[in-house]
């Protein structure tokens, strides 16, 4: 497994989980957004924040990530979509751009091709 793919097999079980399923870390997952009351923006505004907290606090090769949400599909009206953009720490300490999509849809996180 290369270093890509050891970051997003990581970060897919990250965001895989939900979050308060793992006592000793909390935090440890995204919230669970099937009981949640908000509008599409808002809520693509809270994934947001919190898939790019969770990259900060459990993915270290990563560094400076942003998240940002893509627009909606027509064929997948319920399912959001999300870029993450960060810098990867090489091996020799040096920092090169990391992209990855992927999609939310009913609380479970997708990669994206």
């Amino acid at each position: 497994m290369d270093e890509d793919e050891s970051i997003r097999c990581n970060l897919s079980r990250v965001l895989g989980a939900r979050q308060g399923a793992v006592q000793a870390l909390p935090d440890y997952g995204l919230p669970d957004i099937n009981d949640l009351t908000l509008s599409r923006s808002e809520l693509q505004s809270m994934l947001s924040s919190a898939i790019e907290q969770l990259v900060v606090r459990y993915e270290p090769r990563l560094r400076n990530p942003r998240v940002m949400s893509l627009p909606m599909r027509e064929e997948s009206p319920f399912t959001l979509l999300f870029s993450i953009q960060a810098e990867r720490i090489r091996r020799d300490g040096r920092l090169e751009p990391w992209t990855w999509t992927i999609s939310v849809d009913e609380g479970k996180c997708r990669s994206r091709a």
